[in-house]
């Protein structure tokens, strides 16, 4: 096809969606000059009525290429009542979309709506819209069914960011059980209930597809990541010294007017965002953002940010997601993000005004990092590796039971009945001897009771539903100290603590001074005086995750069929890329063999030199691990999120759920896969820079 015909074929699809959808395309497009590659796919087939995922990088027009399809079936077919929930991870997404959508569903005379723990609903639901977290769908479905009775479509935004998590395997459960109240309301005749779900790119969208959205579903991808204009230095020092060699840095970009810096946690928010302001940015208004600030501290600095025509915002993996903060010109990875995923978020934020480029500017502390932020820059462009897919966990499901119960008529049901509505054949499966094994130890734990073949709620399963626990799979936050403004009299954030005799603190760049009486009063500090110290926060440090070392590897150039290990001292050093958990999983099992071994993200330190065949070593230790699953004795809740109600199992369903963790199928595919071992010299460059991942 030639240029013209190109063109003209285009135009034509212009023209055919813009047919469908007379409702819906002033609304949503009119101040576009042209449709997306998504939303020219993807539209489609979501007028159509199926179910579609649809996946593209970042700042793509996803949400427009679902929403307005999805708007026009309502309004054509005058869909009654609530009709369309859209289901987003944070609270932060669920008020960015609301204003954004504000707009077009005013102009459809579609009422739209928001259910979160800060905005609630009325008991007369109006709204034909719902834009809520899956949180806040399970407190409707659990206690207020009838609302969700009319539920026509479902939208799942930003999906990848839940796939793998309790949160995630909680959503699940949820669909299938508002599918199943639908079907019980809406008898024969209804067809079912349309799911569409938006994510960023995956190594394996038809797995997030069947898991979410069913097997029949469409999938509509436009491949690849934006172009990136990278560049990665090294900065030594005080957190001072490396913002100011990042400020200097940015000579190397032009046009530079907004800067976005994303940093690893909140301590480094809290002292570092006000050393941004130096060199060419001098003059520049600088903000904080994380978690723990107040609702009303983290809404001021994205409104503040997004309205100043100069400015630098400097914030955790909270700002990583679409809120709308207006255009960036730079981004500034202050060190590497502990997942490719979180990089991909990351940058997929910045220079939205340039199309299809992205500027990131990235800083690291060490040799380490610069070879992680090269292999993170080279993985983009190549893709997502396949990774082990997480377990549905335990937890969840009994979680799911119990609310499963409170949700429908006479809280009870039959075995079968929660076989149908738990169970699954999509990966990760959820098979029918797993439900039995925890119905029956929920029996046993005083969870439930059983007469007939029918299960209900026992004492301790009520006192579990009726407490705020039951609605959600977020790991509960520690007790916290509120820090509020004495001037203002508004909470600035929650802390764990305040360290002991410190006079002043620096919270999201600003200081303060903590007033006296331990009541968690703080006074602004401007000027002479100011406070350098952090409060202190519950943090949990993450290891890296499993893309990070196939990035690693891909970027030495090491195939997936080649292991590679070098000397040190008395002992060798494997490289296997594989991440904490599974490396601890090896390691726990040539330990067994009373060989001496360390684990880290990358590699296993063996301390034995002389190994005959490091190749056997390791197909003998799969073998090992096959026959006797070493999870119970690593204990993976240390490593990885195992689920809030973790706890709530008994002791010989924890350890099943601790070794639901063991990927033996991929184990086994990794070490069969593996057909040379290569030694390194540690004194040559290659062997330099493996060692510093060590």
């Amino acid at each position: 096809m030639n240029a013209s015909d190109k063109l003209d074929d285009l135009l034509h699809q212009h023209q055919e969606i813009r047919r469908m959808m007379p409702r819906a395309w002033n609304p949503f497009f009119a101040g576009f000059g042209s449709l997306r590659p998504i939303q020219l796919q993807a539209m489609p087939p979501i007028l159509s009525g199926r179910n579609v995922l649809v996946t593209a990088p970042t700042a793509g027009g996803k949400t427009q290429a679902v929403v307005a399809p999805i708007c026009e079936r309502l309004s054509q077919q005058n869909w009654p009542g609530l009709s369309v929930l859209v289901i987003t991870p944070t609270r932060a997404l669920v008020n960015d979309l609301f204003q954004r959508l504000s707009g077009p569903l005013d102009q459809m005379q579609i009422r739209l709506g928001r259910k979160t723990a800060d905005h609630g609903l009325s008991d007369q639901i109006v709204d034909q819209v719902l834009i809520t977290t899956p949180e806040s769908t399970e407190s409707l479905l659990t206690f207020r069914r009838e609302a969700l009775e009319s539920i026509n479509a479902i939208v799942l935004d930003e999906i990848h960011l839940l796939d793998g998590s309790p949160r995630g395997d909680q959503l699940r459960a949820v669909l299938n059980r508002l599918s199943a109240l639908r079907y019980y309301v809406g008898g024969p005749q209804f067809i079912g209930i349309q799911r569409i779900a938006m994510s960023a790119t995956v190594s394996n969208p038809r797995r997030l597809a069947d898991v979410y959205l069913g097997p029949d579903a469409s999938i509509v991808k436009v491949p690849g990541q934006r172009q990136l204009e990278a560049k990665t230095i090294l900065a030594v020092g005080t957190d001072k010294d490396r913002a100011e060699a990042a400020v200097a840095a940015t000579s190397g970009f032009d046009d530079i007017r907004k800067m976005l810096v994303f940093v690893n946690s909140r301590k480094q928010v809290d002292t570092g965002a006000s050393f941004f302001q130096c060199g060419r940015f001098s003059s520049v208004p600088v903000y904080g953002h994380h978690g723990s600030l107040a609702r009303s501290e983290r809404e001021e600095t994205e409104s503040r940010f997004k309205a100043d025509h100069q400015a630098i915002c400097v914030a955790t993996m909270t700002l990583e997601v679409g809120i709308d903060i207006g255009d960036i010109d730079l981004v500034i990875c202050l060190d590497p993000p502990f997942s490719l995923s979180s990089f991909l978020q990351r940058i997929g934020r910045g220079c939205r005004r340039l199309n299809g480029l992205t500027r990131v500017l990235c800083v690291a502390r060490d040799r380490a990092g610069e070879l992680i932020f090269e292999s993170l820059i080279r993985q983009a462009a190549v893709g997502v590796p396949p990774e082990p897919v997480p377990p549905f966990r335990r937890s969840v499901l009994l979680q799911q039971v119990l609310a499963y119960l409170r949700q429908v008529p006479k809280n009870s049901r039959v075995r079968e009945q929660f076989f149908k509505i738990l169970c699954s054949s999509a990966e990760p499966q959820v098979r029918e001897d797993c439900v039995e094994g925890l119905l029956a130890d929920m029996l046993q734990e005083g969870f439930l009771d059983r007469q007939s073949e029918v299960y209900r709620p026992a004492s301790k399963g009520w006192d579990f539903i009726e407490s705020n626990r039951i609605y959600g799979n977020i790991q509960a936050s520690p007790l916290e100290v509120a820090l509020v403004d004495v001037d203002t009299g508004k909470i600035v954030a929650s802390v764990a603590a305040v360290p002991e005799r410190s006079k002043g603190v620096r919270i999201a760049g600003r200081s303060y001074e903590v007033l006296p009486g331990g009541s968690g009063t703080i006074k602004r500090v401007r000027g002479a005086g100011e406070h350098d110290g952090s409060p202190k926060y519950h943090a949990r440090l993450l290891p890296y995750a499993f893309d990070i070392g196939a990035s690693l590897a891909g970027r030495f150039g090491i195939e997936p069929n080649t292991l590679v290990t070098f000397h040190v001292g008395d002992g060798i050093v494997v490289m296997t890329w594989l991440g904490r958990l599974l490396n601890s999983i090896l390691a726990e099992s040539i330990t067994r063999r009373g060989i001496k071994v360390t684990s880290g993200s990358f590699h296993l330190a063996i301390g034995k030199k002389h190994i005959d065949d490091v190749l056997v070593l390791f197909q003998k230790t799969i073998e090992d691990v096959t026959e006797n699953n070493p999870l119970d004795r690593v204990y993976p809740e240390r490593l990885i999120d195992i689920g809030p109600h973790f706890k709530r199992l008994s002791p010989s369903e924890q350890t099943k759920a601790r070794e639901d963790w063991l990927p033996l199928e991929f184990l086994n595919n990794w070490v069969k896969g593996i057909k040379d071992v290569r030694i390194v010299d540690v004194n040559s460059p290659e062997g330099m820079d493996l060692i510093s991942l060590t």
